[in-house]
This record gives C-alpha cells, structure tokens and sequence, in this order.
C-alpha cells in the first residue's frame, strides 16, 4: 500500500531536542524503536491522546515500534478517521503495520485478551466502509481490520 506522506505542515512543528519522540519525525526505524525504548509505551499513547500535529505525528511513527503496539490500535483508528492530511494516512499505515504485525503467541506472551482488540477492529471496519474517506486511508484500515478479525476468530461471513 503506498500512503501518502506527511505534508509541510506537521513538518513546519518546531522540535524540541528534550523531547525523545522528535526524532521519530524523519529518523529511522532502528533510532525510533531505540527512543521508544527509552521513552517508554506509556508517553506514546499519551501522545496519541493529545499534543500538536508534530507531537502526534511522531507519537503515530513511533507505535509500532511499542513494547506492546495493541495498545495503539484504538488511538490509530481513531486519527485514521480524523481529516488531517497529514495524520490519517500515517495513522493508518501504522495501524496496518501493527494489525500484521500481531501474532497470537506475542499476545500471549504479553497476555493481552484478544477481546481488547475487538473496538480498534470496530472501528477499522467502520472506517474501511467510509465513503468520505480518502481511499488509501480506506484501504490500510480495511486490511487492518481483517488481520484483526483473524486473530480474534472474527472473519468475515
């Protein structure tokens, strides 16, 4: 799936040194998995949650690299569905890396119940079959809600 990128304006966000997630704007993936290693799962939801366009932006690059991403998923679907052009598709693209990324046994290990991930599975459908929606956006979620529905024993009929 090829998502559009972020434009100018989450880029335009000044970005603090302090802040261990800023990195996470145009780093790579090995430097954003070490700085949410550092920073920890819990200051990446908060910025999911709230904070300017940058914060979340970064917040959205930095969830798959989680300790446990599942808890991201309700939070991604959430700005998947939002209108930012520059948040929706990087939320959607990090959903699906997330919603693939998931295996039963890494779920158990973390037991996390498979039932807790049936809202962000909800609300993927819903967004997959948003006509308003942008079409990649539509399409990373409708993938990401049917890897979702596998792990759950949840698949379509």
């Amino acid at each position: 799936l090829a998502l559009a990128c972020p434009g100018d304006a989450a880029r335009a966000q000044p970005r603090s040194s302090t802040d261990p997630l800023a990195l996470a704007l145009d780093a790579d993936p090995l430097d954003i998995a070490r700085a949410v290693a550092r920073a920890g799962d819990a200051l990446v939801l908060s910025r999911l949650a709230r904070g300017s366009v940058a914060q979340r932006l970064a917040a959205v690059r930095a969830a798959p690299f989680l300790a446990a991403p599942e808890a991201a998923l309700g939070a991604l679907a959430a700005l998947a569905a939002g209108r930012d052009p520059d948040l929706a598709p990087e939320a959607a693209r990090a959903a699906l890396t997330i919603a693939r990324a998931l295996t039963l046994e890494d779920l158990g290990r973390r037991e996390a119940e498979l039932s807790e991930l049936a809202p962000a599975r909800d609300a993927l459908r819903r967004l997959a079959a948003d006509a308003s929606a942008r079409g990649d956006v539509r399409r990373a979620a409708g993938v990401a809600a049917g890897a979702l529905a596998a792990l759950t024993f949840d698949l379509p009929r």
